[in-house]
């Protein structure tokens, strides 16, 4: 009885995180917004789902592979939503219109300055260039 209820805490925790990811998913203005609130919220939210499952079924062979799970899912989600919102960036995915920074365009501005220099790559870094981050340099 105890452990059903010490179990209960973390799973309600992660399903409201992941409750609170989906409406973000639906409510958010913009790509990178709603990737940001996926990343983040929904990959808590399996933590705590898997730490309370653990709680339930614990065992030696449950805590490793919970403990991998974890691991796995805090190492991957914020990589992969990073990596999934420079590449709509780079598709041409517009901002926000409250959105007051761009960091990104920064970047791709020192990138295509590197490639007017005369970079070893050839390869521009503009927005059009790709999923990859550049096409052959305009000369």
């Amino acid at each position: 009885m105890m452990r059903t209820v010490l179990a209960a805490v973390p799973l309600l925790v992660g399903t409201g995180l992941i409750a609170v990811s989906a409406l973000g998913l639906l409510r958010l203005p913009d790509v990178y917004n709603r990737m940001n609130a996926v990343a983040k919220a929904a990959s808590l939210g399996v933590v705590c789902v898997l730490v309370g499952v653990l709680v339930l079924v614990f065992d030696a062979r449950s805590a490793v592979v919970v403990a991998v799970a974890v691991g796995l899912q805090l190492l991957s989600a914020p990589v992969g939503g990073y990596a999934l919102a420079v590449a709509s960036y780079r598709a041409g995915a517009p901002l926000a219109a409250m959105t007051w920074y761009d960091d990104l365009a920064d970047a791709d501005a020192d990138a295509d300055a590197d490639a007017d220099a005369g970079s070893p790559s050839g390869l521009r870094g503009d927005r059009s260039g790709g999923a990859a981050g550049g096409g052959p340099a305009d000369g």
